[in-house]
């Protein structure tokens, strides 16, 4: 779209195109992520966020409410909304959050 005042999430053509892959992907990534899930003490705190907190319940999520008939804008929302909530990506969040304010106390500590 060239008109630079619509949105992202307002944008039909993105939203079909999501629509599409969240349909198209869900039965192969649920596939994937079963199989993994054995390994997820090797693949640490970030992967187990980014791939099952993040990837996994994003399409979970978006899927479950556009069977309860909710809207492609609504159920994005609220696939967002759950990932936002997942322990691990909280978890994730959290030690982001704490590095950097302990990085800049270490900054201010030293005069660097």
């Amino acid at each position: 779209m060239s008109d630079k005042n619509i949105k992202w999430n307002t944008d039909g053509e993105l939203l079909d195109s999501l629509d599409r892959l969240m349909c198209n992907c869900s039965e192969d990534l649920n596939d994937f992520l079963n199989h993994l899930y054995k390994y997820r003490e090797e693949i640490g705190l970030v992967g187990q966020a980014l791939l099952f907190g993040g990837i996994g319940r994003l399409s979970t999520h978006y899927l479950e409410s556009m069977k309860a008939g909710h809207s492609i804008e609504e159920s994005l929302a609220l696939a967002f909304q759950s990932v936002h909530n997942d322990r691990r990506v909280q978890s994730l969040m959290g030690h982001a959050i704490e590095k950097t304010i302990d990085d800049k106390v270490e900054k201010m500590k030293g005069g660097i």
